[in-house]
């Protein structure tokens, strides 16, 4: 890895993380997404962080397509019973978990989007370049991520 590589690592790899957290909700797979994006990478590209931001969001979609196919191997099997975490303090309060579940159970293309938008702070013309999709795209299906958040919500709160 070259010095500027290694750079690269040492001030990017926590944001990627996270964000990759956000896509796969998963630590350690979030961490092997990123450490993955990083091992590919043999020279600094021109906009290091658009390009690292991208690589991540691809490498978790692949993730995300595998997980799908297993899930699919072992639809037979009995479903796990859902734990709670053991660290209360993650989720501090149930509108943060309904909030969490509702962002989890959209499509994966809204989701990504949310998730670039509100966790990562990025703009409409930013996540069009990472996604390779229109900015116009990206506002549609923001729209349509943010109404179905409110029903679902609402949802949960009626029961």
């Amino acid at each position: 890895m070259t010095a500027d590589v290694q750079s690269l690592y040492a001030r990017h790899y926590l944001p990627l993380v996270r964000l990759a957290l956000h896509l796969v909700d998963d630590l350690e797979t979030a961490e092997d997404v990123v450490q993955d994006v990083f091992a590919g990478l043999r020279t600094p590209p021109d906009d290091p962080l658009r390009y690292l931001r991208r690589a991540v969001v691809n490498r978790a979609r692949s993730v995300l397509r595998r997980r799908k196919v297993v899930r699919g191997f072992l639809a037979g099997a009995p479903p796990l019973e859902d734990a709670e975490a053991a660290d209360g303090d993650v989720l501090r309060n149930e509108r943060r978990r309904a909030l969490l579940a509702a962002v989890a159970q959209l499509p994966r293309r809204q989701r990504e989007i949310v998730v670039l938008r509100y966790y990562e702070d990025l703009a409409v013309t930013e996540i069009a370049e990472i996604l390779g999709i229109s900015a116009g795209a990206v506002s549609s299906s923001l729209g349509r991520a943010l109404d179905s958040l409110q029903n679902r919500i609402g949802e949960d709160r009626e029961q």
